[in-house]
């Protein structure tokens, strides 16, 4: 059994190891915040967490290793910081707002959002609009999300990603029509953004309003957009709804430039052949689909149909039949045909 001057000894020895452990902690933040003055990132960053090394506990140490951390966006190591902080003082509400901002730059928004409540709940006049949406938008609570975003708008009104946010959070939630004004506000706040352009255009084509789609495309090619195969598809299918087959032509010639051996594009040109009256391009194409999908049953009826068109209609009818052989849910499509005169 240990004498009660033993206890005194090791209680001593404890305190005075203690007191050594702080004061190389204060000697290295000292030195961490001279890095700082003279600009030496990595070398603060490393001075700063010896200093938490050696006290863990030292508040002004974890304090200044974080502001510095995030100015400097190491946000990891921020977070570190300040996660211990609010370990050592669970009610301080200066850790709260950092470590939803934290959280949230490293994509780890549930903890965000249980940061940005804590907040909240002792200050319901500062509230985290702009963090709670865009935490609940990549966590597709897409009502959530527009909610927070339209209070965050009220006093960020220059913040074309806000705008861009609520839209696609209507676009995710199949209400196309409403997240077209907040688009075009994106994509004027932001002259710059080709994408908010592009999408808008996807937008536009789905509600569907091909003639405003076929603008937003083009304005996001002249912002740069790269004009790849998927690109020229969806403008052609644009130019195609408006009647404009000739451009659509055009365009999915481009495409399979691109994307060759596509058997939807290659449908989507013989189709827009087919209704420009170029039968016989349109009969060359949906032979190239017979070559890639030899069941394209369907690429085989169109053929029969356009040698009808060009005035060859027993070999059309007989190709028609065959392809219904292949796939019989074709008669009703020639049952149409035939009650509206093609």
């Amino acid at each position: 059994m240990k004498s009660s001057f033993s206890i005194l000894v090791i209680l001593v020895l404890g305190l005075s190891a203690k007191a050594q452990n702080r004061d190389s902690s204060d000697f290295y933040l000292s030195k961490a915040n001279q890095a700082v003055q003279e600009r030496r990132i990595q070398q603060a960053l490393n001075l700063f967490e010896k200093s938490i090394q050696f006290d863990s506990t030292n508040v002004a140490a974890l304090q200044a290793m974080g502001a510095y951390a995030v100015e400097t966006r190491n946000y990891r190591q921020a977070v570190v910081a300040y996660t211990k902080w609010h370990q050592l003082e669970p009610d301080n509400e200066a850790t709260f707002q950092q470590l939803a901002q934290l959280y949230y730059n490293l994509g780890r928004h549930k903890e965000a959002l249980s940061f940005t409540e804590r907040w909240e709940s002792k200050h319901k006049d500062q509230p985290l609009h702009q963090i709670a949406g865009m935490c609940h938008y990549y966590l597709e609570n897409y009502p959530f999300a527009i909610n927070r975003l339209l209070y965050a708008i009220e006093k960020d009104s220059a913040n074309a990603m806000l705008f861009y946010t609520i839209g696609r959070s209507y676009v995710e939630m199949e209400r196309y029509k409403q997240a077209i004004p907040f688009y075009k506000k994106a994509a004027t706040l932001d002259t710059t953004n080709a994408r908010y352009v592009y999408e808008a255009g996807m937008v536009y084509y789905s509600i569907p309003d091909d003639k405003n789609a076929i603008a937003m495309f083009e304005l996001a090619a002249q912002r740069g957009w790269v004009q790849n195969a998927d690109f020229y598809e969806n403008l052609a299918y644009s130019y195609m709804n408006t009647g404009n087959f000739i451009k659509a032509t055009e365009l999915l010639q481009k495409s399979l430039e691109k994307r060759p051996y596509s058997v939807a594009v290659t449908y989507a040109l013989a189709e827009a052949y087919y209704k420009s009256g170029q039968y016989q391009a349109a009969i060359d194409n949906w032979d190239k689909v017979l070559q890639l999908d030899t069941k394209s049953a369907r690429s085989l009826y169109m053929i029969g149909m356009s040698y009808q068109k060009m005035g060859q209609k027993e070999k059309g009818m007989a190709l028609c039949d065959k392809a219904i052989e292949m796939d019989p849910s074709l008669g009703g499509l020639k049952q149409k045909k035939m009650d509206i005169g093609m």
